[in-house]
């Protein structure tokens, strides 16, 4: 019962502000994440698919593709994005899918397996559902990012406060193995870096203050106890460190891409 209420929980979460919309501005990642790993004819599960982003890429490249969130909003998006290629949608929890033991030799999270509660949890059941040679591949925010920092504009604001899941910890090379540990697998990582773009840099302010489901909660708890506006001015200086050009605004956000290579 309790894990059921986590999950109506995280569903109601991923459900506020418009991740569909916002969630796009680095969805090259994801693709790229897709791409790299899968060759026609691999069985591929997508971890906190969202909106499908991995699961279609992986799913174009001629994967057969499962792709599993606990948020039915985001499902219904990915349904519809995915049109008629072959992708099979499931609602569960990642860190429980209900998968079958070795179902996959490609186990896909970008951005998604970060926000388990219990990280050491998650990279078992990761591990669990990728066949022995197969492989899992990951994505997270950089610690020093200004993704990655941005659970800090809540936590420096209110320290007494539990802003959710470390996240953060996924985009450290020496915590992501930690995660792993006695597991078998082989780890191996590269610092990436994906543009996200904006028509201008009030509109990244907006969306990430209104879109990000995160964010969204954050505010409106921040704003209940007169704490938004040091947050806030924090968030605009997180986001200057991106540059106008004549697309726009853009800010280069890094990660940390991992594969691990099940023995």
């Amino acid at each position: 019962m309790a894990n059921a209420a986590g999950q109506a929980g995280t569903a109601r979460l991923w459900a506020l502000g418009d991740y569909a919309t916002v969630g796009d501005r680095w969805s090259a990642a994801g693709a790229a994440l897709a791409e790299r790993a899968v060759r026609p004819g691999d069985r591929v599960l997508d971890v906190a698919t969202g909106t499908g982003v991995v699961a279609i890429a992986a799913a174009r490249a001629g994967g057969v593709v499962t792709g599993l969130d606990v948020t039915p909003a985001l499902l219904d998006v990915a349904t519809v994005r995915a049109g008629d290629l072959p992708v099979r949608w499931r609602e569960a929890d990642m860190t429980a899918t209900g998968e079958p033991d070795g179902e996959y030799n490609r186990v896909l999270s970008a951005f998604g397996a970060m926000f388990a509660p219990d990280p050491a949890a998650m990279a078992a059941e990761l591990v669990r559902v990728c066949r022995p040679g197969g492989l899992i591949g990951l994505t997270a925010w950089l610690p020093d990012s200004a993704f990655g920092r941005l659970r800090s504009l809540y936590t420096d604001v209110r320290p007494e406060r539990q802003a959710g899941p470390d996240t953060e910890r996924w985009g450290d090379p020496a915590q992501l193995a930690e995660f792993f540990t006695g597991q078998p697998v082989r780890l191996e990582t590269t610092v990436d870096t994906v543009d996200v773009r904006w028509p201008s840099f009030e509109d990244a302010v907006t969306e990430m203050t209104t879109m990000v489901p995160g964010m969204v909660a954050a505010r409106a708890d921040l704003e209940s106890t007169g704490d938004w506006d040091a947050a806030y001015r924090r968030l605009r200086e997180l986001l200057a460190a991106g540059r106008e050009d004549d697309r726009g605004f853009v800010l280069p956000v890094g990660y940390l891409t991992a594969v691990a290579h099940r023995a």
